[in-house]
This record gives structure tokens, C-alpha cells and sequence, in this order.
């Protein structure tokens, strides 16, 4: 799968104004699209709406649709199926090989430091907020997440087949999303929204099956925004992310977990 590129941070010494380029109407349609695959708003099978309804919804042309449908095709993201049954197919992610987690683990590494960080610093921030300030309508998305996710990991056997973690990964980004709208913080909710789709590839190549305990770090934070005790929700927040990175980092090889500071 093709390599989405991150923007670069700026660095001290950098000028306070920075050329600009224009972006082409493709790439806005790419980013809106590949978003939406990564949240799990589409998943794996699904089908896209057709061209021309994209066009419309999108307000671009078939042609600027037919751009950005290339473009997510060669990343792997889409397949375009001819026939009577065919159109616009999500895929689902190519889970890595044992040898080909340690390889992607060890080049992926200073990127994964990097997102746990900035998760640990709105997804907290958004859980204490969230206690403070749901509302019933918040609690009742996040209780149907839980809800979804009990069911998909309530077996060994469920917890091993591909279509369940695919959408366990999905209800888990609804939760998370679901807290951040609860924090009414339009700031954050775009923070969490970044740093769930970036979760995608490397959750989606590594993970080949849930564990049987999976949903209950979700089930302490609902509880705490539930019972609107703001310091605990974020203490849990902080709990789970940092299980969550260690469950991936346990994928790594000892040597590289030597190296991490």
C-alpha cells in the first residue's frame, strides 16, 4: 500500500510565511474518501456511491472523481468491480506476515511515538472534558459502540474472524470520536479524528485478532463519563492508550525495543 505522507513540522529557523501550492480538487476529494475508509464509515466491501452521486455530493465534476478513484486504487484502498454487481469496493487491509511486522514495526516506529504522544495528549484532555460536559445523546452513542463491540469479541471464534475485527476497529473509532464530540471542543474533535485515521494502517496490518478482554478499558472510561468524574475518565483514557501501544510494541523485535528512549 502505497505511503501517505505526513506534513512536515516546522523547524526553528524557518520563515514565517512558507510558499503555498494550491491543492488540485482531486487530492480534497482523495483526502475526504480515504478519511472516511480510515474511520471505518466504510468498510471492507462496501461500496462507495456511485460516480456520478459523488459528483454531486462532492459538488465536483465525474472527471475529478474519476482522479481521486485512481489515486485510492493505487493505495489500495478501492477496487473497481465491472458488471451489473460491480462499482466502487472498499478493501480490506493486507494483514502482515510475522517477519513482515517486525520490518514494518521497526520503519513505523518513530511515527507510532510520535501519534501515542499526540493521542495522549487530546484523547485525555477529551475524556475529562466529555465527563463534564456529555449530555444523554452522547452517552447513548457511546453505549451503542460498547454495545457492538461486547458482541464482537464475545468469542474466541468471533474474536479470530477478519470481518469482526475490521468492525471492531470501527466501532472502536466511533467511541473514541463519540467522546470527542462530547467534549463539545471543535478543537478537539478534529485532534482525535487525525489521530484515529492515522491508527488505520498500522492497527489494521498488525492486529490478526481481539483479545478476549478487548472492550473492557472502554467499558471504565463510559462508566467515569457516565458518573461525570472528569479525573478519572482521563486516567482511563491514559490507561487504555498506553495498553493500546503496548500491545503494538510487544510486536516489535527486542532490539528495536532496546532502542526506544
Amino acid at each position: 500500500m502505497k505511503a501517505v505522507k505526513q506534513p512536515d513540522a516546522s523547524k526553528p529557523g524557518d520563515p514565517a510565511i512558507g510558499s503555498i501550492r494550491a491543492a488540485a480538487t482531486y487530492e480534497l476529494v482523495v483526502e475526504q474518501l480515504r478519511k472516511a475508509i480510515f474511520l471505518g464509515r466504510f468498510m471492507p466491501g462496501d461500496k462507495l456511491p456511485p460516480e456520478r452521486d459523488l459528483a454531486q455530493q462532492m459538488l465536483v465534476s465525474r472527471t475529478t472523481i474519476r482522479e481521486a478513484i485512481r489515486v485510492l486504487e493505487g493505495e489500495g484502498l478501492l477496487v473497481v468491480k465491472r458488471g451489473a454487481a460491480g462499482g466502487l469496493v472498499v478493501l480490506g487491509q493486507n494483514r502482515l506476515k510475522p517477519a513482515e511486522i517486525e520490518v514494518y514495526m521497526e520503519t513505523q516506529r518513530g511515527l507510532l511515538d510520535s501519534l501515542f504522544e499526540y493521542r495522549l495528549a487530546n484523547e485525555c484532555a477529551a475524556a475529562s472534558l466529555a465527563a463534564k460536559r456529555r449530555e444523554k445523546k452522547h452517552l447513548k452513542l457511546l453505549k451503542k459502540a460498547l454495545v457492538e463491540m461486547d458482541t464482537l469479541c464475545a468469542s474466541r471464534e468471533a474474536r479470530a474472524h477478519t470481518a469482526n475485527i475490521s468492525r471492531f476497529f470501527a466501532c472502536d473509532s466511533e467511541f473514541h470520536l463519540a467522546i470527542a464530540q462530547a467534549s463539545q471542543n471543535h478543537y478537539l474533535l478534529e485532534a482525535v479524528e487525525k489521530s484515529r485515521a492515522a491508527m488505520f494502517l498500522p492497527v489494521g496490518k498488525v492486529f490478526n485478532r481481539l483479545e478476549d478482554r478487548a472492550n473492557d478499558h472502554h467499558q471504565g472510561i463510559y462508566q467515569a463519563i457516565e458518573d461525570q468524574n472528569a479525573d478519572l475518565a482521563a486516567q482511563r483514557m491514559k490507561m487504555h492508550i498506553e495498553a493500546t501501544r503496548a500491545s503494538l510494541y510487544d510486536l516489535m523485535p527486542k532490539a528495536i525495543k532496546a532502542k526506544r528512549p
